[in-house]
């Protein structure tokens, strides 16, 4: 672990230690389909949210060592049924595995039947399950878009569908098996669009919507009576339960039965309701078929037991990518300690709640030079129990004599890589300057301070430079070269992490003037 630490402080590349980049791997399926010109060849493609790479172990005695992300391997197998066995890993080495049966029968498949259901509440959905005698996986066709990609799925499993519009469709499926034989059926299906859809705002209020809220990692999503109609008037909400133990990842997910148009508005507003402040909430986009497609923002709580209205800026969507599931995390990185916590009005655009972009009255500018003396909230954001805040200077004395500075806490046992981090408002202007320095003040002298510049949207987009501190309970200016900052990158993101390559000890850290020349 230490030889890895000193290799991220050398490299300014693929850095796993910021934010949401070291969350657990999640949601691991393994597809399977066999090749149309081979028999008993395979193709196997693992996905998994949060994944750095996968491993692979065939069930015939042989194995895949390592597959990136995105990559697919082939395999040979002879005639009969074996267990495919997945291990997806984040870049922390924390990992899920998961189970794919696969049966390889050299006859072709045949007697295909498809069983199609319409939803009863939202009739533009249907569920797809189709079955034949040999079939490995199935090609799903639902007939709405030219050029259409399959859907595929395997032996047993079920393929669900929104529709945009009404009217009929052919559904064709595609049966495969070890055989380079199919077969195919298609079946029309009738589409009614429902009198009422969901869509935004989703405010929970209608009888005739089917949420089907999804909940995973031991949290619990339901509908309930609003607890607190102080500062939100709305009837019903979303009690988000994270019991004892639930993963640091732990979250639900609502699914609009059409892509999210980012065409207009990227921002996004949430009000909130939770025991504690500080907490992180993360709200997340993804694609409804790829959990490889996705953008993530986080905002932090500001207050405790009231309602508040979070926004979130998705401005780094990908216009040319389709976002149909909203997915909620309460306390994010943190494990869970049976707290209820509460939200509504998922909206795009800003929201009329208590306060935007983490709370507060004023919509937060947060440009360089930071220096946390304007009246408004400075939104951190912390990882590996790390926490910090704005406060009174400690010390007003010395190179610093500002009035409110920023405290970092490493708590006891948090990690070495633990910090915090805070987007400015716009990108970065590189052309003012390569050099930043930052007004530090520490309980002890000789530790390293690592000054981080990062893509909002992806963390590999960085450059991070380390110092050292020279005095003890003191302020004292930190210098960091940034010259290999590239100008052609939107860098929106600054990192601060304190006694790096050293596990937490309850030590309070304050820094400063954090400023570009």
């Amino acid at each position: 672990m230490l030889l890895a630490i000193v290799t991220i402080i050398a490299c300014n590349d693929d850095d796993p230690f910021t934010g949401i980049s070291i969350t657990a791997p999640a949601n691991l399926q393994i597809n399977v389909i066999s090749d149309a010109n081979e028999v008993g060849l395979v193709k196997v493609t693992p996905t998994a949210e949060s994944a750095a790479y996968f491993k692979l172990n065939y069930g015939d005695g042989t194995a895949e060592e390592r597959l990136d992300v995105g990559a697919s391997a082939t395999h040979q197998y002879a005639e009969g049924t074996f267990t495919i066995t997945g291990t997806a890993f984040n870049v922390m080495g924390d990992s899920l595995q998961a189970t794919q049966n696969v049966t390889v029968a050299f006859d072709p498949p045949s007697d295909l039947v498809l069983d199609i259901t319409i939803d009863e509440v939202n009739t533009n959905v249907i569920t797809v399950t189709p079955t034949a005698t040999n079939a490995m996986s199935y090609d799903v066709f639902f007939g709405d878009v030219s050029n259409e990609e399959p859907t595929i799925i395997m032996d047993g499993s079920s393929a669900t569908h929104s529709y945009t519009e009404g009217g009929e469709y052919e559904v064709r499926v595609i049966a495969r098996s070890g055989s380079v034989t199919t077969i195919e059926a298609t079946e029309t299906v009738s589409i009614v669009l429902p009198a009422v859809q969901l869509g935004f705002p989703i405010d929970f209020e209608s009888d005739e919507i089917d949420y089907n809220l999804i909940s995973f990692g031991n949290a619990e999503l339901s509908i309930v009576d609003n607890p607190d109609m102080n500062g939100n008037q709305s009837n019903k909400v979303v009690r988000f339960f994270k019991a004892g133990g639930a993963e640091v990842w732990a979250g639900g997910l609502v699914e609009l039965p059409n892509p999210i148009d980012f065409s207009t508005e990227t921002n996004m507003s949430m009000d909130v309701w939770s025991p504690k402040s500080g907490a992180t909430v993360l709200l997340k986009v993804e694609n409804s078929t790829d959990p490889n497609v996705f953008v993530e923002i986080m905002a932090t709580t500001t207050t405790s037991n009231a309602w508040e209205n979070l926004s979130f800026d998705f401005s780094s969507v990908d216009q040319s990518a389709d976002y149909s599931k909203v997915i909620v995390f309460m306390d994010f990185g943190q494990t869970g300690d049976d707290s209820d916590y509460y939200f509504d009005n998922i909206t795009q655009g800003e929201g009329g709640g208590t306060g935007g972009g983490g709370g507060g009255g004023t919509d937060p500018e947060i440009v360089m030079p930071i220096d946390f003396e304007a009246d408004i909230e400075y939104a951190f954001t912390n990882f590996g129990n790390a926490a910090t805040d704005v406060v009174d200077n400690p010390d007003p004395s010395g190179e610093n004599t500002s009035t409110r500075v920023g405290h970092l806490n490493k708590a006891a046992g948090s990690e070495v890589w633990a910090g915090s981090f805070i987007d400015l408002t716009d990108k970065l202007d590189v052309s003012a300057g390569t050099t930043f320095s930052m007004k530090t003040w520490s309980p002890k002298a000789d530790i390293q301070v690592l000054l981080k510049i990062e893509n909002k949207a992806d963390n590999n987009i960085a450059v991070e430079i380390p110092a050292t501190n020279t005095v003890a309970d003191t302020w004292e200016t930190l210098s960091f070269d940034f010259s290999d900052l590239d100008a052609t990158q939107d860098y929106g993101r600054v990192v601060i992490f304190f006694d790096f390559g050293n596990a937490g000890d309850g030590a309070d850290f304050y820094f400063d003037d954090i400023t570009q020349q």
